[in-house]
């Protein structure tokens, strides 16, 4: 999630930190702690945590250290991030998980027992249309303008929106061209199907870059 309502603004208090230390879910957990101090309804923020939390959970089955990793003395294949703060905290990349395709770009969209529907740029929820698939472009412009130019001779890595969907069954009618999308039970499968790019080594020394709080602002 990366939208901040007027009545709750966000302060980032990650500039100092690591942010290998954020937890999934931070920022909009944080949001809607304020909205209930507020007297606000949180529920969307509470379901946006959640679904964070449980793409988080899926994404350790990349992320851990597998026996040949640990054999050969080298890092996991996949390094990931969560609640990457954006323009001061005023938003967020919900994971961005490096990896052998490159740096993916996981954006969380829990529609708990919605129907959902997919149709090449167009994510319909319950009969609505969303901006999930442009907003999912967006963010991983982001990603290419504040991040990748800090890589060096990684410059050039590629870097691929992805959208998670949570808590509900996706029909789909056409695939977007250029964005990931897939439900929980598909999202690791997914991952592991990209072209891969990189090799350990290089995906541990983009990770370094990535969780300096400077590297995004």
């Amino acid at each position: 999630m990366t939208t901040t309502p007027a009545t709750t603004p966000t302060t980032d208090r990650s500039r100092a930190l690591d942010l290998a230390r954020h937890y999934p879910g931070r920022r909009v957990g944080h949001v809607a702690a304020q909205q209930r101090r507020a007297g606000f309804p949180d529920r969307n923020w509470r379901l946006g945590a959640d679904g964070e939390q449980r793409t988080a959970h899926l994404l350790t089955a990349l992320t851990g250290r597998t026996r040949r990793d640990r054999l050969l003395g080298r890092p996991a294949a996949w390094q990931v991030l969560h609640s990457v703060p954006l323009d001061g905290g005023a938003a967020d990349l919900d994971h961005v998980l490096i990896g052998p395709p490159g740096i993916c770009v996981v954006g969380t969209r829990h529609h708990r027992g919605r129907f959902l529907l997919l149709d090449g740029d167009r994510l319909v929820v319950a009969g609505t249309a969303t901006d999930a698939v442009p907003r999912a472009r967006a963010e991983a412009q982001r990603v290419r303008e504040l991040l990748l130019p800090r890589l060096g001779a990684a410059a050039s890595t590629p870097v691929r929106p992805v959208i998670a969907l949570v808590g509900a069954p996706l029909r789909v009618r056409r695939w977007p061209d250029d964005v990931v999308v897939a439900t929980e039970g598909a999202l690791v499968y997914a991952l592991r199907g990209l072209t891969p790019v990189l090799g350990p080594r290089e995906v541990e020394r983009i990770h370094a870059v990535a969780r300096r709080p400077g590297s995004w602002g």
